[in-house]
């Protein structure tokens, strides 16, 4: 049987990952927002999708959502109507 105290230290274990993990998401659409900044809207592009497949229930997948809709009408105006078609039938 467990200890109240291990109880305690597995669950403030799990709270320091959990927050360590959201951080890093963080980190990780701020990287695609610069690359985006930047003009490097391929490498952006990559990293929104990372985020929102493989972190769909997180905040910062829906964030970067509508990043990747934001690109869209960027591709749109410059235009490449296909890549941004693309991205709107992806998201869908």
């Amino acid at each position: 049987m467990e200890s109240k105290q291990s109880k305690a230290q597995a669950s403030r274990s799990q709270h320091h990952q959990a927050e360590v993990a959201t951080r890093s998401l963080d980190d990780l659409l701020a990287m695609a927002r610069h690359y985006r900044n930047e003009g490097d809207l391929r490498q952006a592009e990559d990293m929104f999708w990372m985020l929102v497949q493989d972190h769909a229930e997180t905040p910062q997948s829906e964030l970067a959502k509508d990043e990747l809709r934001g690109l869209a009408h960027v591709y749109d105006r410059d235009g490449c109507p296909h890549t941004a078609r693309a991205i709107y039938e992806r998201l869908t």
